[in-house]
Parts: structure tokens; sequence; C-alpha cells
């Protein structure tokens, strides 16, 4: 069985043909949602994350999305002022602006995170994860930290593999031109593909603040796990103030994910209202889609310091464990582009942790055009000899071969 760990360097091997922009790192992600006709779309929402750069970093309006702000720094900075604005909310029972104002830019970063790597990847699919996804055999498994879809639509474009199972969860509903539910059973054997940090076409309902606790909650009624998946559309669906966008390859969307038409969103408590205001601006062009069902947003644990995984329930749990059961398993461990970053402790003790209860030492490669700390980690953390680890220092491209990164056969 091979295992193959895909980081932020795997993505960058994707150029959008038309705009020539690549995936973007921490340091240069405002920047190129700056570069994407998108970031010029009035119906993008980014005026909170205006507001709280100007306000609470002292910078010019200009600025905001021309400097190397760090979107990790920057969205654990809004996290955390979110999440100790709640707490005074709690102590004094009363709900406060602050909280409000730290919340709208939480969910607006999220968004835009999730909407710039969809803007680079509505093109074609990467000849590179293509090239990858014909190495794996039905019983092999990819990890990633990625949120892009990019593995997901190489694996669906060779036939094998299906958005139904293949995420190791079983999806409540997949949107294919509607939302239906499931309708194939996994076979005995196939390619996993998780992704440990969620993905751009997982779906959930608007996280909103839970009023009576002050903490933040997803505002369906059905289980906070329960998953959503947007495969492809062919024409308009129902999403907020009926802003469809259209022009998207299959595994993206434009800005506002379909709205949930299976679930009524949580009841007002008791004697208490719960409504919604949409400010029109003039010149803001009104959606001409329907906007009925429950509004929804990108399933995705952002990149913060602190990553809210019990947010929806045991889905991370479960993925996490069947990513240790691989990572135990596995014959062969390729790396393609990922460095173990300080930050991701979760990373580093989830390897530990199965490489703890292996019986057997695994073949392990490493993908990089600098491998020494990686190298490095897998000897001194995991404890693996150096004569079990190839290095291969050299970029993940297009024109690579990936049947290099294995001995076994599929």
């Amino acid at each position: 069985m091979k295992l193959l760990l895909l980081g932020a360097g795997a993505s960058k091997a994707y150029q959008d043909p038309t705009t020539k922009v690549r995936m973007p790192i921490a340091r240069d992600f405002l920047k190129t949602f700056h570069s994407l006709p998108i970031s010029a779309n009035p119906w993008v929402l980014v005026g909170n994350v205006l507001h709280y750069a100007t306000r609470y970093r002292k910078m010019e309006l200009p600025e905001v999305f021309t400097s190397d702000i760090d979107i990790e720094e920057l969205h654990s900075e809004v996290q955390t002022r979110m999440l100790v604005a709640l707490q005074q909310c709690r102590d004094s029972g009363q709900f406060t602006h602050e909280a409000m104002f730290f919340h709208a830019t939480y969910v607006q970063l999220v968004c835009l995170f999730a909407s710039t790597i969809n803007e680079i990847q509505k093109a074609d699919a990467s000849p590179a994860h293509i090239s990858l996804a014909r190495t794996l055999g039905p019983a092999d498994t990819v990890v990633t930290f990625n949120w892009d879809t990019l593995m997901d639509r190489a694996l669906d474009s060779l036939g094998a593999w299906r958005t139904d199972y293949g995420y190791g969860l079983g999806p409540h509903q997949v949107f294919r031109n509607g939302w239906e539910s499931t309708r194939h059973d996994p076979p005995a054997n196939f390619v996993r593909l998780l992704k440990l940090h969620g993905s751009t076409n997982w779906i959930t309902s608007y996280i909103g603040i839970d009023n009576e606790n002050f903490t933040l909650c997803p505002l369906q009624t059905a289980s906070s796990d329960r998953l959503y998946v947007y495969e492809y559309t062919r024409k308009p669906y129902a999403t907020y103030a009926g802003r469809f966008m259209d022009g998207y390859s299959d595994f993206s969307y434009g800005y506002y994910p379909p709205n949930l038409q299976d679930d009524p969103g949580k009841a007002a408590p008791p004697e208490t209202v719960r409504f919604m205001i949409r400010p029109k601006h003039p010149f803001t062009p009104e959606g001409a889609a329907d906007d009925s069902g429950l509004v929804s947003m990108p399933l995705i644990i952002p990149p913060v310091k602190d990553k809210s995984y019990a947010l929806y329930g045991e889905l991370f749990t479960r993925l996490w464990a069947q990513a240790s059961n691989a990572l135990s398993a596995a014959d062969e461990i390729a790396i393609v582009g990922y460095s173990f970053p300080r930050t991701d402790h979760q990373s580093l003790t989830l390897f530990k942790n199965a490489f703890v209860k292996r019986t057997t030492i695994p073949q392990v490669v490493i993908l990089d055009p600098e491998p020494a700390r990686v190298m490095d980690i897998f000897h001194r953390e995991f404890g693996i000899p150096r004569s079990h680890v190839r290095e291969m220092r050299e970029y993940f491209t297009p024109d690579f071969d990936s049947s290099r990164l294995w001995r076994l056969p599929s």
C-alpha cells in the first residue's frame, strides 16, 4: 500500500492558464487575491477585512491587498480577538458590537480564502495531479492539508473515484446540477483522499453565533458534522441573495456556494426572533438566481494557530483516524511539497502516533528542492533510519515523472 502526502508545494505545480496565477502561500495570499478579476466583483465581501486592517493594524487602505501580510497570522489574530470578545459576552450575558464585527471578519476571511483558490483552479484540470493519480492503486491513500480540489478533479477524471465515498466520509448530499443523495456504495478497495483541513468544495451551513451560549456554531438543525459536497452545476443554483456566478469548472464555484435545501436552519430561542439584514447598495447589481434555502459557506479549517476541528463534531476526528491508520500500514510514503510547518503541531503528532504503532519501517521519499529539514524530522522525530529515506531535490512540476516516487508497482 502506498501513501501520498501533499502539501502547499504540490499545489504550486498548477497555474491558471488564463490569469497565469499560481496557488498562493501565506505571505502572498492577499496579493494573489488582489491580482484576480474576482477582487473587483462588488459581490465579494471584503469590507470587514479592510476595516480590521486599517483599525487594528494601522494600515492604509491601498496597502491591505498589496503588502506581505501573512494570511495565517492575520486569520489567527482575528480569531483570537473574536474568541476573547465572545468570552466577554458570556461573562456579561450581553452581545457586543465587537463580537459581531470580529465574527463577520473571520467569516469573510474564510470565504475570501476559498474564493481565491476556486478562482485559480476553475479552468483546466491539473496535468501534474493527473500524473500523480495515475500512479495510485485502489488500496492507496492520499493525505493532504491543502484545501484545493486539484487532486479531487484528477482522481475523478480517471473514473475510478467518486465524491460519494472517495473522501473516506459519506456525504449527506452531493451537488450535481442540484442536491442529491449519494448514489454509489464504495467498492471493496478505492483510493481514499483524506483532506485533513477540509476542502473548498465541502459545504456547511453558515457559521453563526449562538446568542444563548455565545459560541460559534453551524446554523443547520442537523448534526454539525453533516457533510455536503459540491461537484458541478450546469445551470444557476439558489444561493445567498441570488448571487450565482457562472464560468467555473467541476469542483469549483463562484464566491457563493449553493444554499442547503433540506435543512430549515435553527429556530430562534423562545420569545426571540431571528432575522437577516442585507444592505442594498445602489452600485451593486442584484442577483438574478433563486435565494431559497439555508445560506451555506465553505467547510474548511482556516489557517489559524488554534484550529477549530470540534466545530464540526466528529467529522475531522474520523478523518484523522483514517490518516493515522493509513500511515501505520503504508509500505511506501511519498511527501510532495510538505515541509511540516513548526506551528502545525497536529501533523507532527499524527505521524509520531502512527509510526509508534508500526511493526515495520516504511520506504519514504521526499520530493522537495530543499529536503534537509523534512529528512531531519523523519529521522529525529519519527525514528525512520536515513537508509529508508530517499531525497529528490526537485520541484513538483507538470513535467515531473510521478512514477519515480515509487519503488513498488501499482
